[in-house]
C-alpha cells in the first residue's frame, strides 16, 4: 500500500492511504432500491458486511451514494480499479454481490476475468474521450 502526504488548508499534514479501488453503490437515489417503484432492494448490509469481512477498507473503498444513473437500469454500481471503470446494472441478488466481491479480491491478487454471471450486468457509463494530458504529472 502506498501513502501520500497531503497538507490540509489548516496546515496539518495528513497521511492518505492510496487505495487500488473504489466501489460506489447507488442506494439513495430516485430508483435504486426503491421497492415502492417496483425496483429490487439494495442490500446495503450485505455490501458493507462483505467489505468488512474481506478486510478491504485500505484496499478498496466502499461508498453508498445517491443517483449514479441511468435510472432506467436501477441498482447501479461503479467499480474504479487500478484506473479503469466498470459499470454494473441490476445488481439485485446476493449471489451477484458476492460474485462482485470475489472478482475484486481476485483483481487485488492479479489480473482476473469478470465472472460470466456479472458480464450481463456490465454497461458503458461514459462515452470515450481523449485524456487531457495537461492534467497528468510531469515525468522525471
Amino acid at each position: 500500500m502506498k501513502n501520500t502526504l497531503v497538507v490540509r488548508e489548516d496546515g496539518k499534514l495528513i497521511k492518505v492511504v492510496q487505495k487500488r479501488g473504489h466501489l460506489f453503490v447507488c442506494a439513495h437515489g430516485c430508483c435504486c432500491g426503491k421497492t415502492e417503484r417496483d425496483f429490487a432492494p439494495v442490500p446495503e448490509e450485505l455490501y458493507h458486511h462483505e467489505w468488512e469481512r474481506r478486510r478491504l477498507r485500505n484496499k478498496v473503498h466502499l461508498t453508498f451514494s445517491a443517483c449514479l444513473g441511468p435510472c432506467s437500469l436501477a441498482n447501479v454500481a461503479l467499480l474504479i480499479f487500478d484506473g479503469t471503470t466498470t459499470w454494473f446494472h441490476s445488481l439485485n441478488t446476493a449471489e451477484q454481490i458476492l460474485a462482485l466481491y470475489e472478482y475484486i479480491e481476485k483483481r487485488l491478487l492479479g489480473d482476473a476475468p469478470l465472472p460470466k454471471d456479472l458480464q450481463e450486468c456490465v454497461f458503458d457509463g461514459f462515452s470515450p474521450a481523449e485524456v487531457d494530458t495537461s492534467l497528468l504529472p510531469l515525468a522525471d
